[in-house]
């Protein structure tokens, strides 16, 4: 999750401010207007008092979001054979898929503002994966790629697949619920069924495939889900993947920044006293630089927990990380060797999303210029593209699905009658007689 940070580990940057008695202050107007209207009338020539940037300015309140702003619905499914119950929000009745695979530390919710953006005309899955948001199994710390991936086949067989049906069973979320329960565990709602919120039909059977058999759809994959939504496409086993587009994360530099991950972690706060304290670290470090995608994505990546000191923020409890990434450690290499090979090898269409081409390693600077997958850059993004400028990762996967057809037919063209004889091409220009 923090990958394109640990890249700058080793540059010595300025010190933050630190922060006011209270904690990091909320954030709100631009600094520059509140530094303009306590400035004014000041005489040009008076001094910059002492210590004017040694305390933050104050700025407006974020409240933490609602998914279900949105999102239509949560569910929790029970894949066969996974061991577990994995939460997975759900945007849009019809049309192809897009299943939306989070990055380490994150949850389906860094996709929200995206999958609003995209739900009139597609169908926008985006799970818990094991050990993060929602999800619960029986091995909550294995983060291999290949368990990870198994996970996401098997929730797309799931939901979508033909032997799914009775396999295994599935709990629809609360729809629209009020408030902020990011972090509340999903209840149940036995008015909507499993195959309303996939396949867009009230009271289907759990997981029953389309009439015309299993929709089509893609894989769009964050960092480490970027890796993931690689090695499942590479599997070969989702019926009718039509295309993987993987944001920003490349073999090389991913490879390059891992020594670095640790110190990197280790920098963040272990906790906040409070949900509105954590979006305005996010959005004050720069882990997200869009203030309302981290205010519904924040609270997915963290849970309460009362504080053993005693009372500290009113009704003594705290907000902890619900992934604790450093176990994850053992299997950090293994997500990203032989990353670029793998992607270029996928026979459906593929896009890589990159905030610079500072990240293509060699193998992906030769595929790129044999035309073998497209390009997508977004420069003014940090690492969470689709948190930082949701509406334009929106329009490049709105193109990258309709320039390849995805859930389409295939074209056609039509060919003349039987028996027709073919027409030569006729020589344009002046014909040069020979006598």
């Amino acid at each position: 999750m923090l990958r394109r940070r640990a890249i700058g580990a080793h540059a010595v940057a300025a010190p933050l401010a630190p922060p006011t008695a209270g904690g990091l202050g909320p954030l709100g107007e631009e600094e520059d207007e509140v530094a303009s209207s306590t400035q004014a009338g000041a005489p040009a020539t008076e001094a910059v008092p002492a210590g004017i940037f040694s305390t933050p300015k104050p700025r407006g309140v974020v409240t933490p979001g609602n998914w279900a702003t949105y999102w239509d619905r949560k569910v929790e499914v029970q894949p066969a054979g996974r061991g577990g119950t994995f939460n997975v929000y759900l945007a849009g009745d019809s049309g192809p898929v897009v299943m939306c695979i989070h990055g380490g530390g994150y949850s389906g919710l860094t996709w929200s503002l995206v999958a609003k953006k995209l739900k009139d005309k597609y169908r926008v899955v985006a799970p818990d994966m094991r050990g993060h948001g929602l999800t619960k199994t029986n091995n909550d710390t294995d983060f291999s790629k290949e368990t990870m991936s198994e996970d996401i086949i098997a929730i797309w067989e799931h939901m979508f697949g033909a032997a799914t049906a009775t396999s295994s069973s599935a709990t629809a979320g609360s729809e629209g619920a009020a408030g902020n329960d990011n972090t509340a565990s999903s209840t149940s709602a036995p008015a909507t069924s499993p195959a309303a919120a996939v396949a867009g039909g009230p009271g289907s059977p759990a997981a029953a495939p389309a009439a015309d058999g299993p929709p089509a759809g893609v894989l769009v994959g964050h960092s480490m889900g970027g890796g993931l939504a690689v090695w499942a496409g590479a599997a070969k086993r989702i019926k009718r993947l039509e295309g993987v587009v993987v944001v920003d994360v490349v073999e090389g530099t991913a490879l390059a920044a891992l020594p670095h991950m640790m110190n990197v972690l280790a920098g963040r706060p272990t906790s906040f006293p409070s949900l509105e304290e954590a979006v305005t670290w996010a959005v004050r470090s720069g882990m997200s630089r869009n203030k309302e995608a981290a205010a519904v994505s924040m609270p997915g990546q963290l849970e309460q927990q009362q504080d053993e000191a005693g009372p500290r923020a009113g009704d003594g409890s705290r907000w902890t990380w619900r992934t604790h990434l450093e176990l994850s450690r053992p299997y950090w290499e293994g997500w990203y060797t032989g990353l670029s090979e793998a992607f270029l090898q996928l026979s459906c269409p593929k896009a890589l999303v990159l905030a610079g081409t500072d990240r293509l390693d060699r193998a992906l600077t030769i595929g790129q210029m044999q035309g073998k997958f497209q390009l997508i850059l977004m420069p003014t993004a940090g690492h969470a593209i689709q948190e930082d400028e949701p509406d334009r990762t929106a329009e490049h996967l709105l193109g990258f699905l309709k320039r390849f057809r995805v859930g389409e037919p295939p074209l056609t063209f039509p060919r003349p009658p039987a028996g027709t004889k073919p027409v030569l091409p006729v020589v344009a220009g002046p014909v040069l007689e020979h006598k």
